[in-house]
């Protein structure tokens, strides 16, 4: 705001120095928040980077699920680039209480699997709706997961589809990352039964983030 006070103003010609002033506080506060979206996005990429890097020194160790034989012509884990643009914070739309389905296994069999709700996700391309699960034992018992299929599969990724885990984000929200996609162990060793993600989950077009498939 311009000063009006008689000593701002002289005949003719209006004091520029407040204006000044307001614009470098803009121009100040404009940088300090780019400053803070690139740094934001930087502790994104890293955190990102640092799971690949913990899983692909995993795939390498002794207690990896390659085979032993295998392991040695294994030539490290694959990824897209990562991307922003495929996190989301979907809330997630309920059952009025979870149910049993029976999902098939990559070795031919069947395995119950509890369904949990949906969400819808606004994808780049289109918005399509993803069925949700959740683990019921194990060390990972709690955890909330969805299958899912699309379009790159059989070519950049895996066949079957690949997985991806959601962290909850409040009561009923979760986000979905799916830089953070990986394949079903029967990727690296086909003796392991993967769940198959079921048609509910098929995405006619390509998700070009996370795990690419094994190369050997």
């Amino acid at each position: 705001m311009v000063d009006a006070s008689p000593s701002a103003i002289l005949p003719g010609r209006i004091s520029l120095r407040p204006v000044c002033l307001v614009v470098a506080v803009i121009v100040a506060a404009g940088l300090l928040t780019a400053c803070d979206d690139r740094s934001s996005e930087k502790s994104y990429t890293d955190r990102i980077t640092n799971e690949r890097v913990s899983r692909d020194m995993e795939m390498r160790g002794d207690r990896s699920v390659i085979p032993a034989k295998q392991r040695k012509s294994f030539r490290g884990l694959e990824y897209y680039d990562i991307d922003s643009t495929y996190r989301f914070v979907r809330p997630v739309d309920r059952r009025p209480r979870p149910d049993t389905v029976m999902m098939a296994e990559s070795t031919g069999g069947v395995a119950a699997q509890v369904r949990v709700g949906t969400v819808s996700i606004n994808f780049p391309q289109q918005a399509d709706t993803l069925t949700v699960f959740e683990v019921t034992e194990g060390e990972d018992r709690g955890q909330w997961w969805i299958p899912f299929t699309d379009a790159t599969n059989g070519g950049p990724t895996y066949r079957l589809g690949r997985y991806v885990d959601l962290e909850r984000a409040g009561t009923d929200s979760v986000i979905v990352d799916f830089n953070t996609a990986y394949n079903p162990t029967c990727a690296y060793n086909p003796r392991y039964a993967c769940p198959i993600p079921p048609d509910a989950n098929a995405l006619p077009f390509d998700v070009p983030v996370g795990e690419k498939k094994p190369v050997f």
